[in-house]
């Protein structure tokens, strides 16, 4: 799926998407393919726990906790320090 499917099928809430296909450009991690893993209401808290276990099952696997009022997906880089990467 990609962002717009997303936000067309689960609009204002909460979800986990699990990243199929990504690049980076620069200090941007653009996703143009994702599945979504679970879908919330309004309270972060459960998308949190739930990205949290996934995130713990399997560290190698992609994973992000996002709300669909984003009209454009763009993450930003993290480095291994949890510092932002500049360019």
């Amino acid at each position: 799926m990609n962002w717009q499917t997303v936000r067309e099928k689960y609009p204002h809430r909460w979800i986990v998407i699990e990243v199929l296909d990504a690049f980076t450009n620069g200090k941007t991690r653009f996703i143009e393919a994702m599945e979504v893993v679970e879908a919330f209401g309004s309270d972060w808290k459960p998308a949190w726990e739930c990205y949290k276990r996934l995130h713990h099952l399997d560290k190698n696997r992609e994973y992000y906790m996002l709300h669909t009022k984003r009209t454009v997906l763009e993450v930003r880089v993290i480095d291994a320090f949890r510092r932002k990467v500049s360019q």
